[in-house]
C-alpha cells in the first residue's frame, strides 16, 4: 500500500515478490569513460523501480544494457532466477524488454502507424501487408492512451511532444513484461504527463515491471515504489520511496544539500530592449503585444500547443509574418531569416536541442563557436587553436564534462548538451536569448547551473525570454509572465502575484479570471481544515473542483500522510466515472448535462472493480445526490478506497468536493456509516459556511 514521505508527497510500496528481472555486479566503459561500476539492481512484477542521478551517472548505459544496446564487460543478467545474456535489442525484445529511450528512436519520413509497428506489420494470407490492420492496431493504442494523433500523419511534422507521446505508444504495442521509460515526459504537458500516470497504473495492474527514469522528482516520488540512485556509475543506494525525502534524494544525486532550489535575481532595467506589438504569423501567433526590458527575464506560460514556441519562431525570423512590428532599443526591425536575428545579438535555445541545437559530428569547441566564426579566424583561415581555447574557457565557465573538448557532443549526456548550446549563445554576446524549454531532460544539478547562468547573464544586462512547461520554475524564474493560449496573450502579470493554479486555469481555459480567482480563494479557505481532517482521521485529503470545459476534475489541494496509491497532486486533472470526488461533482451537474455526457462518453476501466455500464453509474449517481456522499471502492487504483463529499455555495449550487482516501486495509468496510463519513461531512459544511461569509463579506482576494 501507499505511503506520504515526511514531506508529505504520496507514494507507493512494492509488492514483496521475487524479482522478474535483476542485473548482478554490471560494469561498462567506453573510451576514457567508465560508465557503470559494479551496479546490481532489480526490478519485481507490478513494480515502478525508479532509476535516478545526474546526467552521465549511468542510468541510460543500465538500461541500455537491458535493452540489448550494450552488452556488459562483466556481471550477471538474470530473468525469472535464469541467467541471460543479450548480443542485440531484437533478443532482449523477443524476452519481453520494451524501451521508451530519452532519443527518439522513430523514422520521421514514416507515418505515426509505420513507426509504431515497424518491422511487426500484420500480414495477410498471401503474406502482403495488411495495412488497414496496422491502422486500426494503432488507432486502438492511440486510444488507450487518449492520443488524439492520426496515425496516417508523417511524423516529421509532428511536434516534439507528439513524437515523445508516439514513442510511448510504440513501446506499449510490444508485448512485455519490463517496460523502460527513460525521461518519457522530458518532452510532456501536464495533461499527457497525467494520462501516462493513469497508464502505468494500469499496467503495473496487469502485472508489468516499469523501469523510469526521470529528472522530475515529483513525478517519481508520485509514481515510484522504488528508488535506485546513481553517481560516477556506481550504485549509491537503493530504497522504497517512502524511505525517503526528497532533499535525501537530491543531496545523494548531486553530492550536496540544495539551500535554494530556485535561485533567483532580479536584474530588470526600466529600458525595453524588445518591443512586439500586433504581431501576427502564418504559423499561428495571433495580434501579440508585449514588451521585454533589459536585463528581465519574460516567461511564456501555457499549455503544449498554446504557441509559445510558435512566438518564439516569430522573433528568431523562422516564421513569416504577416503583420505587427518588432522593435530593439526602440528601431524597428523585420528578420527574415535567422542570421537576421542572430546578427543583431538574438539567440535561440531550441526545444529539439538533439534536432536543432547541436552539431553532433563536431566536439564542444565547434558547437560553441560557430555562432561567432569571424573571432576564431586568422585572415581567411580558421585558428584551430583559437578556436581550442575558447572551447575550453566555456567549457569550464558551465562546468561541462571535460570529454567534450575532444569528442563529439553526441557522446555527452543530455545537460551537458544543453549547456554547451548555453555556451554558444553567451560566446555570441547575444542581447536576448530565447529559451525554449532549456532544463527539459536535464538534472538538479544542470538545472541549478542553467539558472545561475540566466541570473549572470540578466546581471549583465542581457535580456531572457523564457519558455518552460515545468510551471514553479517559470514563475520563480520570470520577473513577469504572459499566459499564451490559441497563439494569443491572455495576460501579462509579475511572476510573484501568480500562483502555479492560476496559470494552470487561465492556459488551460477551465474559466474566466473572476472563476481563477474563485477557486484560489476556496483553496485558502479550506487549506486548514484539509489540515485538521487529515491529522483527525490519519488519512489522505483532496479538494477539487469541476473543469466544466473539459468535463474532467482538477485537483486544487491535498495533504496527508496515510496509506494510498493515489497519483493525484495540485493542478492535475483526473478521471470522473471512477473517484469519489469526480462522482459526486458529476452527481450534481443538472440532469440533461448529466445525460448529455453519458450519451457520448465511453467510460474507461481503469480496475476490475470500475463501473462502466452507463445504465448503473446513472444509477449511482441518483444515489450519491440522495445519500450526499459518494465512494470509490478500488475502482481508479486497485487497493484504493475514498469517500467524498460536495461543498456548496449559498444558492445551494455544488462548487466543489473534498475526500478521504486509504488504503482498503486502513479504510473501515462500511466506509459509507462509518465516523470517517461524519468528519468529512462535517468539515465540508464548515468550508461553506467560512467561504459563504467571506464571499459575503465581499473578502474574494487572494494572498
Amino acid at each position: 500500500m501507499g505511503l506520504f514521505t515526511e514531506e508529505g508527497v504520496l507514494t507507493a510500496a512494492a509488492p514483496p515478490r521475487e524479482p522478474i528481472w535483476e542485473l548482478r555486479g554490471i560494469s561498462k566503459a567506453f573510451p576514457g569513460v567508465q560508465a557503470l561500476d559494479d551496479v546490481s539492481f532489480s526490478v519485481f512484477p507490478g513494480e515502478v523501480h525508479a532509476l535516478l542521478g545526474e546526467n552521465g551517472s549511468g542510468k541510460s548505459t543500465l538500461a541500455k544494457c537491458l535493452a540489448g544496446v550494450h552488452q556488459p564487460e562483466s556481471g550477471q543478467m538474470i530473468f525469472n532466477g535464469k541467467p541471460i545474456a543479450f548480443r542485440n535489442p531484437m533478443e532482449a525484445r523477443a524476452m519481453g524488454v520494451a524501451t521508451i529511450y530519452q532519443e527518439f528512436s522513430l523514422v520521421p519520413s514514416l507515418t505515426v502507424a509505420e513507426n509504431i509497428f515497424l518491422g511487426r506489420y500484420s500480414r495477410n494470407a498471401a503474406g502482403i501487408i495488411d495495412w488497414a490492420a496496422v491502422r486500426q492496431a494503432t488507432i486502438e493504442i492511440l486510444e488507450s492512451l487518449s492520443l488524439k494523433i492520426d496515425p496516417e500523419a508523417v511524423v516529421k511534422d509532428l511536434s516534439v511532444a507528439e513524437q515523445q507521446l508516439v514513442e510511448i505508444a510504440k513501446a506499449i504495442s510490444l508485448r512485455s513484461n519490463l517496460l523502460i521509460m527513460d525521461e518519457p515526459t522530458a518532452a510532456l504537458g501536464l495533461v499527457e504527463t497525467q494520462h501516462l500516470m493513469e497508464l502505468i497504473h494500469r499496467l503495473t495492474a496487469q502485472e508489468k515491471a516499469i523501469i523510469y527514469i526521470s529528472h522530475r522528482l515529483d513525478e517519481v516520488f508520485q509514481i515510484a515504489h522504488r528508488v535506485t540512485i546513481l553517481k560516477d556509475g556506481r550504485r549509491v543506494k537503493t530504497a522504497a520511496i517512502s524511505e525517503l525525502r526528497m532533499a535525501e534524494v537530491v543531496r545523494l544525486m548531486i553530492g550536496f544539500d540544495i539551500q535554494q532550489h530556485y535561485p533567483k535575481e532580479v536584474n530588470t532595467q526600466p529600458t525595453p530592449f524588445l518591443e512586439v506589438e500586433d504581431l501576427s504569423t502564418e504559423n499561428g501567433v495571433n495580434n501579440v503585444s508585449f514588451s521585454i526590458n533589459v536585463g528581465e527575464v519574460f516567461g511564456l506560460g501555457g499549455m503544449l500547443g498554446s504557441g509559445r514556441t510558435e512566438i518564439a519562431r516569430a522573433i528568431f525570423g523562422l516564421d513569416r509574418i504577416v503583420s505587427g512590428k518588432i522593435r530593439l532599443l526602440g528601431q524597428d526591425v523585420r528578420f527574415h531569416s535567422p542570421s537576421e536575428a542572430v546578427a543583431v545579438g538574438i539567440g535561440l535555445i531550441p526545444e529539439n536541442r538533439k534536432v536543432d541545437g547541436c552539431f553532433f559530428n563536431f566536439e564542444a569547441p565547434k558547437n560553441i563557436t560557430i555562432s561567432r566564426l569571424k573571432e576564431v579566424l586568422r585572415g581567411p583561415f580558421l585558428s584551430l587553436s583559437r578556436e581550442y581555447r575558447i572551447g575550453e574557457t566555456y567549457v569550464k565557465k558551465m562546468n561541462i564534462h571535460p570529454a567534450a573538448l575532444e569528442r563529439s557532443v553526441k557522446f555527452l549526456s543530455g545537460g551537458n548538451q544543453q549547456k554547451v548550446i548555453v555556451a554558444r549563445w553567451l560566446f555570441s554576446k547575444a542581447r536576448l536569448l530565447i529559451m525554449d524549454e532549456p532544463t527539459q531532460g536535464i538534472d538538479i544539478g544542470a538545472k541549478l547551473e542553467v539558472y545561475n547562468v540566466i541570473n549572470e547573464l540578466t546581471a549583465a544586462g542581457i535580456s531572457i525570454m523564457l519558455i518552460s512547461s515545468d510551471f514553479p520554475e517559470l514563475l520563480a524564474i520570470s520577473d513577469r509572465v504572459a499566459i499564451v493560449r490559441d497563439g494569443r496573450i491572455l495576460h501579462i502579470t509579475e511572476a510573484r502575484q501568480m500562483t502555479e493554479y492560476q496559470l494552470i486555469g487561465m492556459a488551460s481555459g477551465v474559466g474566466v479570471s473572476q472563476e481563477i480567482e474563485r477557486w484560489m480563494e476556496l483553496k485558502k479557505v479550506t487549506h486548514p481544515y484539509l489540515q485538521a481532517l487529515r491529522d483527525r482521521t490519519n488519512s489522505t485529503v483532496h479538494l477539487a473542483v469541476l473543469n466544466r470545459r473539459e468535463m474532467a476534475l482538477l485537483y486544487l489541494d491535498k495533504t496527508g500522510y496515510g496509506s494510498t496509491i493515489t497519483v493525484s497532486r495540485s493542478g492535475a486533472s483526473g478521471p470522473l466515472n471512477c473517484t469519489a470526488l469526480g462522482k459526486v461533482l458529476l452527481a450534481h451537474e443538472p440532469p440533461e448535462k448529466l445525460q448529455a455526457w453519458l450519451e457520448k462518453q465511453e467510460l474507461p476501466r481503469f480496475t476490475e472493480s470500475t463501473i462502466t455500464d452507463p445504465l448503473v453509474f446513472a444509477a449511482e449517481m441518483q444515489s450519491i445526490r440522495q445519500q450526499g456522499y459518494g465512494l470509490e471502492l478500488e475502482e481508479h487504483e486497485p487497493g484504493v478506497c475514498s469517500i467524498a463529499t460536495p461543498i456548496f455555495d449559498t444558492s445551494g449550487e455544488v462548487i466543489a468536493a473534498i475526500s478521504l482516501s486509504g488504503s482498503v486495509d486502513e479504510m473501515p468496510s462500511d466506509l459509507g456509516s462509518s465516523s470517517l463519513r461524519e468528519a468529512v461531512q462535517s468539515a465540508a459544511e464548515m468550508i461553506s459556511r467560512e467561504f459563504t461569509v467571506r464571499l459575503s463579506a465581499g473578502d474574494t482576494t487572494h494572498g
